[in-house]
């Protein structure tokens, strides 16, 4: 319950602290890649229309894109908040109950800043094209245990369209 506590009352205060400045002073391996900020934040909802609605209509974060399995169910969608930051939408169920599930790291170079992260001795999984987006993943645990996604938004990819096509 604790950790839910903080998690919920740091959350803010990292999120807009990126929001607002668009930089960090956290990782960076020049010539193998680097960590560039903030992606996005998985939250896991139990009513996604209630959800939806919040974000599109109350916050105007317009729905990117939107994923179902072959039965039409929801695996997740992206709300777009500025150029380079998302909310990504899930369901919640049994297994990964309502609120913060993960956050993605973007990165230049992912192949580099997983191999650095493999010599610092950090879990994470080799990086692959996601079967959705498109893009760059990888997945990884803090020393917590907490699930984070490692992300380069390859040319090609949703996000990379997306995030070329923003207008301010």
């Amino acid at each position: 319950m604790k950790t839910k506590i903080i998690l919920i009352l740091a959350f803010p205060i990292l999120f807009f602290a990126g929001l607002i400045t668009g930089q960090h002073n956290g990782f960076e391996n020049k010539e193998d890649g680097k960590i560039i900020g903030l992606n996005h934040v998985g939250i896991r909802v139990s009513n996604f229309d209630k959800t939806s609605k919040f974000y599109e209509e109350t916050m105007g974060f317009p729905m990117i894109y939107r994923f179902n399995n072959d039965k039409g169910e929801l695996i997740f969608a992206y709300f777009q908040i500025n150029k380079s930051t998302f909310i990504e939408l899930m369901p919640a169920n049994e297994e990964h109950p309502e609120g913060i599930d993960h956050f993605g790291l973007e990165t230049q170079n992912n192949e580099g800043v997983v191999s650095e992260f493999h010599n610092l001795g950090i879990q994470c999984t080799k990086s692959s094209v996601s079967p959705f987006t498109h893009v760059n993943i990888a997945h990884a645990k803090d020393v917590n245990g907490v699930y984070f996604e490692i992300i380069e938004a390859i040319e090609g990819s949703d996000l990379r369209r997306v995030m070329d096509n923003w207008k301010e």
